[in-house]
This record gives structure tokens, C-alpha cells and sequence, in this order.
């Protein structure tokens, strides 16, 4: 059977043009009905008394008595609209990218340069409206942090949802008592901080009438083990000694100068997690096998501290 290949080519430009205009998600063919109903979607076949219309949902034959009129779009047209729905949803990127689209089809055609210039406008206006709202918030958050600072001698930041220490004041009781950068705090009297932002927890703070607060903290610190010769002991360890209270595993003394003193580590200090893992219900006996196994040469270990700071 016999092709005629002069066909072919407007078929596959019909075709191209088509695929284009649906994935774009915008359609080429505005046909209103004598009824005042309109439809948008693409012609897609022509009968001696119909059209069939591609639309979002499907395809649609309309009888050719029943349209008044069927309006095209040209290329640059159709740039255009997509922009102008990027746009409306202020997706300036995206909208600037169409109308230079149109632009590259009509290098002359006015309502592209219009649409890339007033977009330019809206977009440098958003930027500065979000980096002054940005710069607002920032100088509150510093303002709330003086705040906190001022009466407890901490600096706190939020980072992941979590409230950590990121300043301890020299001379100060916090400083006295071992807070240091990188602590966690939990919980503030009754106030549990998690996803709390620096500016509620100072506002929690200046509504109170208490002048001590009971913050808890938790800290977190991978600790190298080495062999500790402690009076008659001798053992690989950090250098702690632990206890049970119920469920919970607790520090009964650390040893001065070995690595659990080092980063701060203290008598009554509660242990939370040994190696990421729950310690609750862990046994003195199982958590020392553990702390001391060859396995490796690191323990992570997570401990938490009640600690009384009074507002200045």
C-alpha cells in the first residue's frame, strides 16, 4: 500500500504541537458555544459536521451548528498564558522562563518584554519584602535571646527543632554549675521547649513571677576509652561509676581528670542512651559490659541534668 510521505510532515508537526501544548498544561483552542458556554482544549479532528476537542478530562464532540466560535492561539500566545499562571501563583522563575519562551518565537512581540519587565519588578519587590520580614525576625530573635541572656547568663539558639545552648557567660552561676555550648535544654520549670521558639520561651519567661527556674538539660558526647588504674580497680572505661535508681541508670561518681570529667560529666547525672540505645532499664552490670567491650574504641553516651538558675 502506497504512502503519500508529503503528508507526514505537517502530521508530526500537528502531533509535536499537540504534545507540547498538553504537557505544558495550557490549551491552544478556545471554542465558545452559541449557548455561552466555552470550552478549552485542542481540535484534534474535524467531521463534516463536528469537532472533536481534546480537554483536561477527555474529548469531546461538538456539533459544528451549535459553536459561534473556535479561537486559536498562536506559540507565543500560549508562552503567555502559562507565564501569567505561574505568575498568579507567584512562581516568578517559572513565569520569566515562558514569557522568555514567547519571546524567543517573536523576538519583536511587546507583550512579552512587558510581561519580563513588570515580572522583574514583582520578583525584586518579594525579595526585599522577604529579606526585611527575614531581618525583622532576626532582630527580635536577637532582642529575646539578650533577654534570656541577660537574666541566666545563657545564650540559646533553635536549631531542628531542638533549643540548645550556644553561649555560657564567664563568671556566671550557669558557668559554675557546667553548662556548656551544645547542651540541649528540654524543659524550663513546666514549660517542655521542644519546637519552641526563642521568642516564646522568653516571653513564657518575662510573664512568670518566679524568680528560680529549674531548666532541664540533656548533653551528648562520644567519649574515647582507655585503661583506668583507679585505687584497687583496674578497668577500660571513661571514668564512671554507675548506679541504679528504679529503672534508671544514673552516675554515682566520676573519676577527676579521666575523659567522663573531662567533657563535664557529673555525680547524679542521669543516663539516657548508650550508644543510641534506650538506657532505661539497663542494668549497672550490662551498661558496664557495654561501656568496656573491645568492640570499639568510642562510647557515645547521653546523659540528663536538672540545674537551678536563678533571673537576675
Amino acid at each position: 500500500m502506497a504512502h503519500d510521505r508529503r503528508n507526514y510532515v505537517p502530521l508530526l508537526l500537528i502531533a509535536a504541537f499537540t504534545f507540547f501544548l498538553f504537557n505544558a498544561k495550557i490549551f491552544a483552542d478556545t471554542i465558545t458555544m452559541k449557548d455561552g458556554r466555552k470550552f478549552e482544549g485542542v481540535v484534534i479532528s474535524e467531521g463534516p459536521d463536528y469537532y472533536e476537542v481534546k480537554i483536561k478530562i477527555g474529548t469531546l464532540k461538538l456539533k459544528k451548528e451549535n459553536v459561534a466560535e473556535i479561537k486559536t492561539l498562536s506559540a507565543e500566545e500560549n508562552f503567555m498564558q502559562l507565564g501569567k499562571r505561574c505568575l498568579a501563583s507567584k512562581d516568578f522563575d517559572a513565569a520569566l522562563e515562558q514569557f522568555n519562551k514567547a519571546l524567543k518565537v517573536n523576538p519583536s512581540y511587546k507583550p512579552a518584554m512587558e510581561a519580563i519587565e513588570e515580572t522583574n519588578k514583582l520578583r525584586d519587590e518579594a525579595l526585599a519584602r522577604k529579606k526585611a520580614e527575614a531581618d525583622k525576625k532576626e532582630k527580635e530573635i536577637l532582642e529575646k535571646q539578650g533577654i534570656i541572656e541577660k537574666s541566666f547568663g545563657i545564650a540559646l539558639a533553635e536549631e531542628n527543632g531542638k533549643v540548645l545552648v550556644c553561649r555560657v557567660n564567664p563568671g556566671t552561676s550557669a558557668e559554675a554549675i557546667g553548662v556548656k555550648a551544645g547542651d540541649e535544654i528540654l524543659r524550663i520549670a513546666d514549660l517542655d521547649v521542644k519546637n519552641k521558639s526563642i521568642k516564646d520561651i522568653a516571653d513564657w519567661l518575662a510573664k512568670s513571677n518566679d524568680t528560680t527556674f529549674i531548666f532541664l538539660i540533656q548533653r551528648s558526647a562520644e567519649l574515647t576509652k582507655k585503661k583506668i588504674d583507679y585505687q584497687k580497680y583496674s578497668f577500660t572505661g571513661i571514668g564512671i561509676f554507675l548506679d541504679n535508681s528504679g529503672k534508671d541508670l544514673v552516675i554515682n561518681s566520676v573519676i577527676v581528670g579521666e575523659p567522663a570529667d573531662l567533657t563535664g560529666l557529673k555525680s547524679g547525672d542521669k543516663v539516657v542512651s548508650l550508644n543510641g540505645k534506650p538506657a532505661e532499664g539497663v542494668t549497672v552490670d550490662d551498661a558496664t559490659a557495654i561501656i568496656s567491650a573491645d568492640t570499639s574504641p568510642k562510647i557515645e553516651i547521653t546523659v540528663q541534668r536538672s540545674i537551678e538558675l536563678e533571673k537576675r
